[in-house]
């Protein structure tokens, strides 16, 4: 009789357990900066924070001042807490207009900037109000 008595709340035991389970997210920190390179904000491209531990990447886009804000759930959230690999790739394919056709993708920064292994960048985000993390790219 004790088990009839109970099976009411497994149900809701278990619907508890399985909604707690697809809530788990790694803590985030807002991050923004600015992306310069050769001394210029750079106008357009994407910053990428890969996690040196496990963990979700973190993706921002470079607005036309050269400032980012960091994404990694929902819009605007910032990146894991931690050290990250950092990597920027800017391409330039044209707009489509007569004075600037759409053609072959031009790198408009070095390739290496585009791989967290030949980059050289790094970040750490700490638990902070907001991560302020610039970025100054050389074309040497």
């Amino acid at each position: 009789m004790r088990i009839r008595s109970r099976a009411p709340f497994l149900p809701a035991a278990v619907l508890g357990i399985v909604l707690t389970g697809c809530s788990d997210r790694i803590a985030t920190a807002p991050v923004e900066g600015v992306v310069y390179y050769d001394g210029d904000p750079l106008h357009v491209g994407t910053v990428t924070f890969l996690p040196e531990e496990e963990g979700p990447y973190a993706t921002g886009t470079i607005r036309p001042d050269g400032t980012f804000t960091m994404t990694t759930y929902d819009e605007g959230d910032g990146a894991i807490l931690g050290k990250h690999r950092v990597m920027i790739s800017a391409i330039s394919e044209g707009t489509g207009l007569p004075e600037d056709p759409i053609g072959e993708p031009i790198l408009l920064i070095p390739e290496r900037y585009g791989s967290d292994k030949s980059s050289g960048l790094s970040a750490t985000v700490e638990d902070i109000d907001v991560n302020k993390i610039d970025f100054k790219l050389e074309s040497k």
